[in-house]
């Protein structure tokens, strides 16, 4: 129960700290700046800390790091075009939602690994209330028209979809990936060749991101979001080193339970029952989920 209680929290920390980190891409006038800024203090501050826990690393490890760095180039590729295109409230309850959904599938699938009936029942509140969170998202993606039901999106929920596919994919991946190698150093290198990926990306658009990186302001603010977004992501890979990446996932869906308030104070963005019930609803399910795990 020691090692359930554990995991709950960090997962619950981390989700919160993701919630934040993630907000500031939205608010953000230049986000791909935001980005780079990140990604680049994050190699120097976090370089240190990657030597202290070195170890030898397998061509198994080099697979999952590589592969892992390609799918976050295309999470934060997504995410950044989410956020340009549709309200902060909207569309990470859906990213999350959808990405934390799916992975459950891919652990008993993929992994072999095994849900007890509690955290069945935990998974399955979670789900109601990803329903109930994304009600309007999901009935706008459908509507009557003279030919019958018609399929349309917004841009942005499109980009939130595609957001949730790479978390399933990256989480996964990650999964066996700290089962080869220290989730800091794992962390480090992947987060490297995601950097190094989308440089390249910025190089073909011909686009500077790092005027202005110098300025006070934004030191501070790439420093901030970057530190938050490592360590949201280092706890969950430290979890993930004793619980079952099928446990896991459900539980990352806390932050879910506080953006909806966070856009709302914060971000004066509309607040529906709908996702009050489905905030409830993925709550009781996090802390069913923590009951019933052996």
């Amino acid at each position: 129960m020691y090692q359930n209680i554990t995991a709950l929290l960090l997962v619950v920390v981390s989700g919160i700290i993701h919630m934040i980190w993630n907000s500031r891409y939205k608010i953000a006038q230049y986000p791909n700046r935001l980005f780079a800024g990140t990604r680049f203090l994050n190699l120097i501050y976090l370089l240190p800390i990657c030597i202290y826990f070195f170890e030898p690393i397998s061509s198994r490890a080099w697979v999952y790091m590589i592969t892992s760095g390609i799918i976050h180039y295309f999470y934060f590729y997504f995410l950044i075009l989410m956020y340009s295109n549709e309200d902060f409230s909207k569309v990470y309850p859906l990213s999350r939602g959808l990405g934390n959904l799916l992975t459950p599938i891919l652990g008993v699938t993929l992994i072999n690994e095994s849900l007890g009936i509690i955290p069945l029942i935990g998974i399955f509140a979670n789900v109601i209330g990803l329903f109930m969170l994304n009600f309007r998202n999901l009935k706008a993606l459908t509507n009557h028209g003279t030919k019958g039901i018609q399929v349309s999106a917004s841009k942005g929920v499109i980009y939130s979809i595609l957001t949730g596919i790479t978390v399933t994919m990256y989480s996964y991946v990650d999964k066996l990936g700290v089962g080869e190698i220290n989730p800091v150093q794992y962390f480090y290198i992947y987060m490297a060749i995601t950097f190094i990926i989308y440089n390249f990306h910025f190089f073909l658009k011909k686009e500077n991101v790092y005027s202005d990186f110098f300025k006070k302001k934004n030191l501070f603010e790439y420093s901030f979001v970057g530190l938050s977004d490592s360590l949201s992501y280092l706890l969950i890979l430290f979890t993930l080193t004793f619980t079952n990446l099928s446990y896991v996932a459900p539980m990352r869906n806390s932050g879910i339970v506080t953006s909806s308030l966070f856009g709302l104070i914060y971000l004066n963005e509309k607040f529906y029952k709908s996702r009050l019930i489905g905030s409830i609803l993925i709550f009781v399910g996090i802390i069913i989920i923590t009951i019933g795990i052996k």
